[in-house]
């Protein structure tokens, strides 16, 4: 799995990195073999005036099941980090499911007009 860090407004310090990577491991080890890259963008919204602006975007690409996109928006960037991969994780593993069941479908599809 390829990932791609990306930021706008701040600089990406060795601890930001590593977290990234240690939470997407965490939440898309199960599903290595599906997920071609992940591109993170991270931003910091209002700047200094602080409040709930660290906004973190993952695109995961799945290849030939296409693709997920979340987003999260917290006060701490850590947090963010975190949840958006938490929620990337879930929603790959539903976007993996729903691929499976059509390709089942399309099959037996299939089957039944070559009888």
């Amino acid at each position: 799995m390829r990932i791609q860090l990306e930021s706008q407004g701040f600089e990406v310090t060795p601890a930001i990195r590593e977290h990234v990577y240690d939470q997407l491991a965490f939440h898309l080890a199960n599903f290595t073999a599906h997920v071609m890259a992940v591109t993170v963008y991270l931003s910091d919204v209002n700047g200094p005036r602080g409040g709930p602006d660290k906004h973190v975007v993952l695109d995961v690409n799945l290849g030939r099941s296409g693709g997920v996109t979340v987003q999260q928006t917290r006060d701490d960037l850590y947090a963010a980090v975190s949840q958006a991969a938490r929620q990337a994780g879930r929603t790959v593993r539903r976007s993996l499911g729903r691929a499976r069941r059509m390709e089942r479908m399309a099959t037996r599809e299939l089957r039944q007009l070559t009888r």
